[in-house]
């Protein structure tokens, strides 16, 4: 590698550290993810963010089912829209009992979100308002493995 100029030097030198740097960090992740499993130090590492999913329902259906995993401390946040005076049906299942939900309603002009319920596994409500209505899933312990069943007449 030949360098011209003290500037260019720095570029140079930069550019060639990044890339080794990103062949050992792709290295070691590549040697790590298959053990990740037996070592629970490692766990962390791999920790899942919350995340957010629109739910649409099949065309002519009122009902849609998710399935999904959510970690201990995240939360999945699934956004639907439904119109005012419908009735909307929630249910969640899990293998350990563990998973709970949120019910939350179309943002204000604030942006800020009425909870129509809290840490339920039913809900069952006519909706107050036209909008986007979210549903916040999380655990009550651990991780949880669930179902989530909308209905929405």
């Amino acid at each position: 590698m030949r360098f011209t100029s003290h500037r260019l030097a720095s570029r140079q030198l930069k550019r060639f550290l990044s890339i080794a740097v990103a062949v050992s960090v792709a290295t070691t992740i590549a040697i790590a993810l298959p053990t990740a499993s037996l070592f629970a130090p490692i766990a962390p590492l791999f920790a899942q963010e919350s995340r957010t999913q629109r739910i649409r329902f099949a065309p002519g259906k009122d009902s849609a089912t998710v399935r999904s995993a959510v970690v201990r401390g995240t939360r999945d946040i699934y956004v639907l829209g439904a119109s005012k005076g419908q009735v909307m049906t929630v249910k969640i299942f899990s293998v350990e009992n563990n998973a709970l939900f949120h019910v939350l309603a179309p943002a204000n002009s604030n942006g800020q979100r009425r909870p129509l319920r809290e840490g339920v596994v039913l809900w069952n409500g006519r909706l107050p308002e036209t909008g986007d209505y979210q549903l916040v899933v999380g655990s009550s312990r651990g991780n949880a493995t669930y179902q989530l069943q909308v209905i929405i007449r």
